[in-house]
């Protein structure tokens, strides 16, 4: 295979990324004014019960805690969602998890050769991805995302080279860790 071949392999994927999350993300603002709706009614009626029998309020955990088995969960969950998306371009990737608060998502080795703004571009992609699944996986497996934060993110090629990896710790994004 050309190197141009390979380049525009990998752009499709990125295209195709791109798409899923886009995707994602309108389904998500659907989903978040409903769950939002719903949670400040329901934040409204337990706060007026609340009120009446004490005066402070304690913030809870409502949710399971996020655990290496969690962990495991989600990566093997996020493998199909990403491979569901990618089906058409060929590629595949696989996500291990790593402790109870890491993943490592393997790309293909073609990737690496990538310039540094085609590398920032597919982990920005799969960086999207990654924060949308969690979300909603989160949510429909009763974890309390106030309480629980995706594991962090590390894209990595087949011979186990870091490509990028999540960074900040408020405004959370992906930087390049190659120099290509």
């Amino acid at each position: 295979m050309n190197k141009t071949m390979k380049i525009n392999l990998s752009i499709i994927a990125v295209v195709a990324l791109l798409m899923y999350a886009i995707n994602q993300m309108k389904g998500d603002d659907t989903n978040s004014t409903k769950s939002s709706d719903a949670k400040t009614e329901q934040t409204s009626t337990s706060s007026s019960k609340e009120e009446t029998s004490q005066s402070s309020q304690e913030v809870k955990n409502d949710g399971k805690d996020y655990t290496e088995v969690s962990n495991t969960e989600f990566a093997s969950h996020l493998t199909t969602e990403i491979n569901n998306q990618l089906s058409a371009s060929g590629y595949q990737v696989t996500v291990k998890p790593v402790g109870n608060n890491v993943i490592y998502l393997y790309v293909p080795q073609d990737v690496k050769y990538n310039s540094n703004s085609e590398i920032q571009k597919i982990a920005d992609s799969l960086y999207s991805i990654k924060e949308n699944t969690f979300s909603n996986w989160a949510i429909d497996n009763g974890y309390d995302l106030g309480f629980t934060n995706s594991p962090d993110l590390y894209i990595k090629s087949e011979d186990d080279t870091t490509l990028a990896e999540e960074s900040g710790i408020v405004n959370k994004s992906m930087k390049v860790k190659v120099n290509n």
